[in-house]
């Protein structure tokens, strides 16, 4: 099954019948429609998300709704929150954890929206609803939030015609994370830097017992190995085009790859928690994730055995590639002006050199500022291999934004299926990818089954 732990994270999605699809695109319309007719009213600023402040010390309320459901992340996000309220005067954040991505449309339609929001990738609907105040305005004056301390795929992400709708608080990267002692028994001096030496190494650590290594069936898994390959997001492109390239050598060698792996036992799909479990059980020797999972990994194992980590390896290329992927903070129109510069306030507190060294060192997230990382000591780095793999990656021109349009959502989730299938011999190889080109350029032209 496919494995993303965060609640912002794509879901495989069953094809459904015909009647079912048409009513689902009509309820689609009827929502798309009515998030524009709210965005054009100011929301009532009696609302639950919608509130004024009011303290005797002129802060302004404003709730931040967001989907880290606990853990080391979810921890985090409260630690840092509380920190911005101890040290601000002029506003004050309130969480909510709820599935901002998808219950925004509904809270938009409804008046009664968040001040700010933290949200997936795929905010087209609210973009070309213009239900979404662009940040531009803002970062205007900002020394924090720029094109220079940005990373760049940060810096791209969420850009709708030069305008940022959505500022990218959560970078996060595929990497692999290992048992440094079943790698010393295996005879394994160090990780593996390309498919190859992966496999190779694969074989080595079957000998001893265990479970070579853990995969997520997922797009954002998958995709890295294709580009490291030789392939391509879109047609020719990693950001632009209307059509998917799947039908090519690139991913028929990554797809070969893993279906190899899969077929001599040393390769198992498990969803994220049961990755954790059984890499801190001693039953697997590596596992796939993102740097979102470093600190969920280490809390895991407890400190049973050193935890090393490495970025996808390299494939025929001669180098890796990755995906900058995670949630982004949006500002849903509709607010007083005041409330808007009390999210901006803590946008751009989020971004400064202290809160971004202190998100990454409790999570495993990369910076997403060039001061960020620079804030974090090299000492650090050395004792905690996951966030340093993390920024080699996010660092790296071979790293780019993950797709965000609304077709694409529709695309990742055939690829999801369809290498599950190929992997595991459900369906040959060829078949598979022929089957993910023709849906996926379906999907790029307008079809819809989500």
């Amino acid at each position: 099954m496919r494995a993303d732990d965060s609640l912002q994270d794509d879901r495989r999605a069953a094809v459904p019948d015909p009647a079912t699809q048409r009513a689902r695109r009509g309820r689609r319309r009827v929502a798309s429609a009515a998030i524009g007719a709210a965005a054009v009213v100011a929301l009532s600023a009696t609302g639950a998300g919608a509130t004024t402040g009011g303290h005797a010390s002129g802060a302004v309320d404003i709730q931040l709704w967001e989907s880290h459901n606990g853990g080391p992340v979810g921890g985090a996000m409260t630690t840092l929150v509380n920190k911005f309220n101890a040290t601000q005067k002029n506003a004050k954040v309130t969480i909510v954890v709820t599935k901002a991505s998808s219950k925004l449309e509904a809270a938009l339609a409804a008046g009664d929206a968040p001040v700010l929001a933290e949200i997936s990738h795929y905010d087209g609907v609210f973009v070309k609803a213009g239900a979404l105040v662009s940040w531009n305005p803002f970062m205007r004056n900002s020394t924090v939030v720029t094109k220079k301390n940005l990373l760049p795929t940060v810096w791209a992400n969420g850009v709708v015609k030069g305008q940022h709708y959505r500022l990218q608080a959560d970078l996060k990267v595929s990497e692999v994370f290992y048992n440094k002692d079943l790698f010393k028994k295996a005879g394994i001096t160090a990780a593996p830097t390309t498919w190859s030496e992966l496999a190779t190494d694969a074989a080595k650590l079957k000998h001893l017992g265990v479970i070579p290594l853990g995969w997520k069936d997922s797009s954002a898994h998958i995709l890295p190995a294709i580009m490291s390959n030789g392939g391509t997001l879109l047609r020719g492109s990693n950001t632009v085009g209307n059509s998917v390239a799947f039908d090519t050598p690139a991913a028929r060698a990554t797809f070969n790859f893993f279906r190899r792996l899969y077929g001599a036992n040393e390769l198992q799909f498990h969803h994220g928690t049961t990755l954790r479990e059984d890499l801190a059980a001693g039953k697997m020797a590596m596992i796939d994730g993102t740097s979102a999972g470093y600190a969920k990994v280490l809390a895991a194992v407890s400190g049973k055995f050193p935890v090393g980590a490495f970025v996808e390896p390299a494939g025929s290329t001669g180098h890796a590639a990755n995906l900058a992927q995670g949630l982004g903070f949006v500002l849903p129109k509709g607010h007083t002006h005041a409330q808007d510069e009390a999210a901006w306030s803590f946008v751009q507190w989020w971004f400064e050199p202290a809160q971004q060294a202190l998100w990454a060192k409790l999570t495993g997230f990369d910076p997403e500022t060039h001061s960020g990382i620079a804030a974090i000591p090299a000492g650090y780095l050395k004792t905690h291999p996951g966030l340093a793999a993390s920024i080699s990656a996010a660092v790296s021109p071979y790293t780019v934004p993950r797709p965000v349009s609304d077709s694409y959502n529709e695309v990742q989730a055939s690829i999801d299926a369809e290498f599950f299938n190929a992997v595991t011999g459900k369906q040959s190889v060829s078949s598979a990818l022929r089957a993910l080109q023709q849906q996926g350029n379906s999907y790029m032209k307008g079809a819809s089954e989500l």
